[in-house]
């Protein structure tokens, strides 16, 4: 590694993947970038995803790390919202209100703009049941048209995509120097960690350009969540939190239930278009998201990147850059070593 730039190989290609393969190919212009996943958008897990910045599900992770991670994704995102490129990858400014059964003093209102306790009038005319609200703006972003967005910016500078399966990650290192991965669910295989399990997510997309505000509500029961996310040309309505389900099929109990619960914070979603419905795992790991770098014989290493459960939107960028740093340190260590 001493006479030559690192090879590199990025693994995975939902957002986190892709981030992290162009963050790295910013910061190290002179190394030779490889993309790597089995699966490409618009197959991913991060597809389907509402897309809607909000530490959500994060696990164990250090509260610290989680602010530093969303607050570049988020001042990253609303730069986005500023550029002639927002309504290419379909990223704005919304507004609404976060519900909860019981008072929350949430870490991330000192992150998102606008933040504020809702009024009693507020939680008798919107949500009666709850009995705490807040009113904030953050960002959503587009994710089926920001994907394919990052991987252009990715070719366009030269990086290299390879679309294969991939059974050990070690295999990986006889022909690069830094694996970086970002497999998400499969890592409970690829990296042999059992603390991911997934967290399975269901939600429904409908036309409904009527809706501008968002709506969540958070009870008591931690297998449901209930949201109305408003989005550039769809809103998308869920939710379900189901740990340790590994079922991808439409459940069509879910389907009803989310349905009900949408409807009982916003009646007129009765009269909405369905769009599709769409269920996947979310990578959960009870110890966090794990941002780690393993070394191997000969000066190799594989940078971990996994285990955002269903906060990979809004940590993505930020955990990219936290690659980076990893990547920087590595490489400054085995040079010093030389």
């Amino acid at each position: 590694m001493a006479a030559r730039e690192p090879s590199i190989c990025v693994l995975g290609a939902g957002v986190i993947g892709l981030s992290s393969a162009v963050r790295i190919q910013d910061e190290f212009p002179r190394c030779d970038v490889t993309l790597l996943a089995d699966r490409f958008s618009p197959d991913t897990t991060s597809d389907g995803s509402g897309g809607f910045w909000l530490p959500h599900l994060v696990g164990g992770t250090n509260q610290d790390s989680i602010s530093k991670w969303s607050a570049s994704t988020l001042d990253y995102m609303i730069s986005l919202t500023k550029s002639p490129l927002a309504n290419q990858i379909g990223v704005h400014l919304v507004s609404g209100y976060s519900f909860f059964s019981e008072p929350q003093c949430p870490e991330w209102r000192k992150l998102v703009l606008g933040y504020r306790e809702v009024t009693d009038k507020e939680l008798k005319l919107l949500l009666p049941k709850a009995k705490f609200g807040v009113f904030y703006t953050t960002v959503m972003i587009k994710v089926k048209a920001y994907l394919p967005w990052l991987i252009s910016r990715f070719k366009q500078k030269n990086g290299k995509v390879i679309q294969s399966r991939v059974d050990k990650i070690e295999d990986l290192l006889q022909k690069y120097d830094i694996v970086v991965n970002c497999t998400g669910i499969g890592a409970n295989k690829l990296a042999n960690d059992i603390d991911v399990i997934p967290i399975r997510g269901q939600v429904t997309r409908v036309k409904a350009p009527w809706i501008k505000h968002f709506m969540t509500y958070e009870g008591s029961d931690e297998h449901c969540e209930k949201y109305i996310l408003p989005g550039t040309d769809t809103v998308v309505l869920g939710g379900t939190g189901q740990r340790g389900d590994w079922n991808t099929q439409i459940d069509d109990r879910d389907q009803q239930m989310i349905w009900d619960g949408c409807l009982e914070m916003i009646p007129s979603l009765k009269h909405a278009e369905v769009i599709r419905h769409w269920a996947s795992l979310r990578p959960h790991r009870s110890s966090g998201v794990r941002i780690e770098t393993e070394k191997f014989f000969g000066g190799k290493m594989v940078v971990h990147n996994y285990g955002h459960g269903g906060a990979g939107v809004t940590l993505h960028w930020g955990c990219a850059g936290q690659v980076v740093e990893e990547i920087r340190a590595a490489i400054k260590s085995t040079v010093s070593r030389l």
